[in-house]
């Protein structure tokens, strides 16, 4: 199965309307992939209910739509005849619009990570692409559907994004081909990376400092981390989805082969991001504790206290690199 199969699961006479969902924690790819889908569902003459476990990110409600992304309560299942899934490695990771799911109805699993669970009547997991969003721009082609300028912009976001601006080794040529085909479309560069990277107040930035002034290394082994705390997190007034990209600073030192940045996302709960260098396979560290995603970028949640995560995932990777 694959985009055949999806391909299929969409011109099925008997799925007239689609829900459309993607993870908890919406970043770039997961709202860039979800309003695109929806586009393309209803350029294919579909219905679609958009699924999503928490309102929309302040960065991105300058997008056309933007208020279709909301949470709501699900107390029961929502109405559709198939359900199409994006950017989502399991069904957990659709936080609280998990409710709204059906699973006697047909699930098209379209994802891009190597730790995907496979949990759809229909998947099509593809981790040579760059992000979902690249795999709808895909089906735009398979499927001869014209893109419009707002599913162009939302793809472009997706595809922005996932590739860290395209610095990511998931940035290939086709990644620019079709990158190159959605700027003909007439969105402009300069004002989505304006609206999404230079919007930032003096409270990230002092964040960010006290941050980076965690740093710790172990420069033999090839390893630099950083802490984020509930108490950084008050005092600077920012959300630890405001913290993100801070994995990527110890990435960037020269000898380092894995970052990792330590969060604490409440009591007794761990957030730990891993990124590699030299194609080292973080995946598989993050699998260890639970979590997944791709072979330079994954993560995962682990309960215990800061100092204790710490202690046992350093470890874990100390061991990882040295053997």
């Amino acid at each position: 199965m694959g985009l055949s199969a999806v391909v299929s699961a969409i011109k099925d006479k008997k799925n007239e309307c689609f829900a459309v969902a993607s993870h908890r924690n919406l970043e770039g790819d997961a709202i860039g992939s979800m309003l695109a889908m929806s586009e393309l569902l209803k350029a294919a003459g579909k219905k679609t209910v958009l699924l999503s476990p928490e309102d929309m990110p302040e960065i991105y409600k300058f997008l056309p739509n933007a208020s279709l992304v909301k949470a709501r309560k699900y107390p029961r299942r929502i109405a559709y005849d198939a359900a199409c899934l994006l950017d989502c490695t399991d069904l957990d990771r659709l936080g609280d619009a998990k409710a709204g799911i059906d699973l006697s109805r047909p699930i098209l699993n379209i994802d891009h990570h190597i730790s995907n669970k496979y949990f759809g009547t229909v998947n099509w997991i593809d981790p040579g692409m760059s992000c979902s969003g690249e795999q709808v721009y895909r089906l735009f082609e398979k499927m001869g559907i014209p893109i419009n300028k707002n599913a162009a912009l939302y793809i472009y976001i997706a595809i922005l994004t996932d590739t860290g601006s395209f610095r990511y080794s998931n940035t290939t040529a086709n990644t620019h081909k079709a990158v190159s085909e959605l700027l003909s479309h007439g969105i402009c560069p300069v004002d989505i990376y304006r609206r999404i990277y230079e919007g930032i107040g003096p409270g990230y930035l002092r964040m960010l400092a006290s941050v980076l002034a965690s740093l710790d290394t172990d420069q033999a082994a090839g390893m630099a981390w950083v802490e984020i705390t509930q108490d950084m997190l008050k005092r600077y007034h920012c959300s630890i989805d405001d913290t993100q990209d801070f994995v990527n600073y110890p990435r960037s030192m020269k000898g380092i082969k894995i970052a990792i940045a330590f969060k604490e996302a409440g009591a007794g709960v761990v957030k730990v991001s891993f990124r590699s260098n030299d194609g080292l396979d973080v995946n598989k560290l993050a699998g260890f504790f639970g979590g997944g995603g791709h072979a330079a970028a994954s993560g995962c949640v682990i309960k215990g206290t800061l100092g204790t995560v710490k202690k046992i995932v350093l470890d874990k990777c100390k061991k990882s690199l040295t053997g």
